[in-house]
């Protein structure tokens, strides 16, 4: 089995991102300016996943690594869950939606698909379980900031 760095730099494929993320933009008819931004932000998080893979590369790493992973994870899952109720609340108001939001949540739906998607379920777990930690790190500390005290 291929190492969560290993499997990392494969989602990374810069070649392959990108050749999904013109489709994207084709598919809903980005203006040139809106079609570079959507291939220039993709072809940045690919570089980011490689740094992340390529700086915890040794397996007494993987730890750091899943814990990284599962922050950069959340982060995408929010940016993707943002682009969504932005496009969904255009629809309903306007019946249709900017077709940059359209593209940007579809580009971060297939990113994450391929991080996913190449993940051992042992992986997806791990991350998972790793997200939730995070999440309530998170929790308890906003708990203590808003009363003052210890959560």
């Amino acid at each position: 089995m291929l190492s969560l760095a290993s499997q990392l730099l494969l989602v990374a494929d810069s070649s392959v991102v990108h050749i999904a993320c013109e489709s994207i933009a084709d598919e809903v008819a980005l203006v040139a300016i809106q079609r570079e931004a959507v291939l220039t932000e993709s072809a940045a998080l690919c570089v980011q996943i490689q740094e992340l893979a390529l700086a915890m590369k040794d397996p007494e790493d993987e730890a750091e690594l899943y814990r990284s992973l599962a922050a950069l994870w959340l982060e995408m899952r929010f940016q993707w869950q943002r682009h969504n109720l932005v496009a969904n609340y255009d629809t309903m108001l306007k019946g249709t939606c900017e077709p940059l939001v359209l593209a940007r949540a579809s580009a971060a739906s297939y990113i994450l698909g391929r991080i996913e998607g190449l993940l051992s379920q042992d992986h997806r777990d791990r991350l998972s379980d790793t997200a939730v930690e995070l999440l309530e790190v998170m929790r308890a500390d906003v708990e203590r900031d808003r009363t003052g005290g210890d959560a």
